[in-house]
C-alpha cells in the first residue's frame, strides 16, 4: 500500500520535474545546497542540454540530466546529474565529463568559452569507509618542487572579467544515498535534508529548507496520474534489477575471494608442512655431525635456511 506521504524516488523526480519550467525550483534547490557545501553560490537553471544521450547501450544511459545553470554573479556552469548502481562509477564520471566538455566545445568553437562542469553521481551502494555520504573532488595542479599552485589568468573579452583557466577543470560530487545516517548529526543541515529525502523518500519532520514543502506537495506518488505512475513503476523495476545485478556481482566476487583464500591457505599450509619436514631431517643430520653439503643435498634446505636452523638450534 502506498503511503500518502511516500515520495517519488529522487533520481526519477529530477527527470519528472524538469518537464515543466514551473518545477525547476526544486532541482535548483538541491543543486544549490550541494554547491554551497564547497563555497559556491545558489544557481538557477537557464537551459537543458540533451539528457540520457548515450546511445551505445540503453542500459547505461549517460545521465539523468545535463543542465546549464547561472549563479548570482552570472557565471555559467554545466551540471551533470546521473544515477549509478555500478562500481565503475568513477570511470563513467570521467568519460561523461570529458564528453560534455568536447560536445560543448564543438558547439562554441572557442576554447576559452568552455564552461566548468560539475558532475553529480547519485550512488545507491556504499562507498569509502562509511563515515560520510557526500564526497567531493577536483583537479588542482602544482609545481613539483615548490608545490606552487598553477594559475593561468585569462580575461574574458566580452565581460573583461579575469578568471583562472584552471578552474574550468571538472569537479565531482559522489553521493552514497544509503550511507547517509541522520542519527549521526544533531541537527539536519540544508544538504542533510536533501539526503534524508533521497534515502527515505519522504521529507524530514522538522525541516528548515524552503524547498521541502514543495518537495512534499509535488513529489507524492498519489499525485501522479495513472499514466505517470505506470511509467514510474517501469522505471523502478529497472532500478531494482540493476541493484540486484550489482549485489549479485558483489556476492560472486566475495565467493571467489573466499575460494581463492581457502586455496591459498591450503597451499601455504602444505608449503609450511614441507619446510618443517625438511628441518626435522636436517636436525637429525646435524646431530650426527654430517657435513653441510650433504645436509643441503639430502634435506632439500637452502644454505640460508640451514644456517638459520643452526642458529635457532644453538639458541635453544
Amino acid at each position: 500500500m502506498i503511503s500518502d506521504k511516500q515520495l517519488i524516488s529522487f533520481d526519477y523526480a529530477i527527470k519528472y520535474l524538469l518537464k515543466d519550467k514551473g518545477d525547476y525550483e526544486i532541482v535548483e534547490g538541491f543543486i544549490s545546497a550541494l554547491l554551497k557545501t564547497k563555497g559556491y553560490s545558489a544557481v538557477k537553471i537557464i537551459a537543458l542540454l540533451e539528457s540520457e544521450s548515450n546511445k551505445e547501450d540503453p542500459k547505461d544511459k549517460r545521465s539523468i540530466a545535463d543542465l546549464i545553470v547561472e549563479d548570482e554573479n552570472h557565471h555559467k556552469y554545466i551540471i551533470e546529474i546521473e544515477r549509478n548502481v555500478k562500481n565503475s562509477f568513477i570511470h563513467k564520471a570521467c568519460f561523461n565529463t570529458a564528453r560534455l566538455i568536447v560536445d560543448n566545445l564543438a558547439q562554441r568553437e572557442d576554447y576559452t568559452q568552455i564552461v566548468k562542469v560539475f558532475h553529480i553521481s547519485l550512488l545507491y551502494f556504499p562507498i569509502g569507509d562509511g563515515v560520510g555520504s557526500v564526497y567531493h573532488g577536483k583537479t588542482i595542479i602544482h609545481e613539483i618542487e615548490s608545490n606552487e599552485r598553477l594559475q593561468v589568468h585569462i580575461t574574458d573579452p566580452k565581460t573583461h572579467e579575469e578568471f583562472d583557466a584552471t578552474d574550468i577543470l571538472p569537479e565531482y560530487f559522489f553521493i552514497s544515498v544509503p550511507q547517509f545516517n541522520e542519527r549521526l548529526v544533531k541537527e539536519l543541515t540544508e544538504m542533510d535534508e536533501w539526503l534524508y529525502v533521497m534515502k527515505h523518500e519522504k521529507v524530514p519532520e522538522n525541516y528548515h529548507s524552503p524547498y521541502m514543502q514543495q518537495v512534499s506537495d509535488k513529489l507524492r506518488i498519489l499525485r501522479m496520474t495513472e499514466k505517470e505512475r505506470s511509467a514510474y513503476t517501469f522505471y523502478m523495476k529497472k532500478v531494482y534489477n540493476d541493484r540486484d545485478e550489482l549485489e549479485a556481482a558483489i556476492m560472486k566476487g566475495e565467493a571467489k575471494g573466499l575460494a581463492k583464500g581457502k586455496a591459498e591457505g591450503r597451499a601455504e599450509g602444505l608449503a609450511e608442512g614441507e619446510l618443517q619436514a625438511k628441518r626435522a631431517i636436517a636436525l637429525k643430520m646435524l646431530d650426527r655431525n654430517m657435513n653441510e653439503a650433504s645436509i643441503i643435498e639430502l634435506s632439500g634446505l637452502t644454505a640460508i635456511e640451514l644456517a638459520t636452523l643452526k642458529q635457532s638450534a644453538i639458541k635453544e
